[in-house]
This record gives C-alpha cells, sequence and structure tokens, in this order.
C-alpha cells in the first residue's frame, strides 16, 4: 500500500511540475528592432539577363529568327527574374510559337548551317530551364 501511495504522490509531483503556465503577462517591447527601410529592390533588366552570344548565318531567314528568338529570350529571362506574372502570361504562347518556328525552320536550313543552328536552339532551351 505504500508503494501505491509514494508511486501516485511521485507521478502527481512529475504531471503538476511539467505543466506549462497559460497564464503569463505578455509586455511589449520597449525598443523594437527597426527594419532597415534603404534596403533596394533589385528588379532585373536586359543588361542584367543576358543571352550569350548568338551565331550569324547566311541564310537570311535563321539569322533573322535568331535575332528575334534573341530579344524576346531576354526579356523572358528579365519577366522570369522579376517574377512578372503578367508579362509571362504574355510571353508564354509566344515562347511556345518561337519553339515550333525553330523547329520548321531547322528543317528547311542548309544542311553547313544546321548543326550551329540547332547548337543554337539547344542552347537557349538549357537557359530557359
Amino acid at each position: 500500500m505504500k508503494k501505491l501511495i509514494i508511486f501516485f504522490v511521485f507521478g502527481s509531483l512529475v504531471f503538476t511540475s511539467c505543466k506549462k503556465e497559460e497564464n503569463k503577462i505578455h509586455e511589449p517591447m520597449a525598443n523594437p528592432p527597426i527594419e532597415n527601410s534603404t534596403e533596394v529592390v533589385n528588379t532585373n533588366t536586359a543588361e542584367d539577363v543576358q543571352v550569350q552570344s548568338i551565331p550569324t548565318f547566311k541564310y537570311a531567314e535563321a539569322d533573322k529568327f535568331v535575332k528575334e528568338y534573341n530579344t524576346f529570350i531576354t526579356n523572358y529571362k528579365v519577366a522570369t527574374a522579376n517574377k512578372d506574372d503578367k508579362a509571362l502570361k504574355e510571353l508564354g504562347p509566344k515562347l511556345n510559337d518561337f519553339q515550333k518556328r525553330g523547329v520548321e525552320l531547322a528543317k528547311r536550313i542548309p544542311a553547313e548551317e544546321a548543326v550551329a543552328f540547332q547548337d543554337f536552339l539547344n542552347k537557349i532551351e538549357q537557359e530557359i530551364k
């Protein structure tokens, strides 16, 4: 019987000592920390996000496409870096159009320029991802 009483007393001490105290009074901080208001928000521009050097082609249609695609990709990367949802919604369908045009143009381009053109398209795909 003594063992049971000692066990219950010990158990009640353990449970009451581990009790969280909910009635603590919280006082506001006397000197709250001040956030740095001179922080500059970094917005990326086309100069910050550049596509690597673009090749030139003798095939005029391919050369024109590469320049247009390079300009578009620069704008797309700026919008992605700035997390501009509105611009990305506008540029998303255009990205698909450029990719389709690139595939179609790769079929028509002369063989001596086809490898360089395909390398350019692959490089752009890697930069987008």
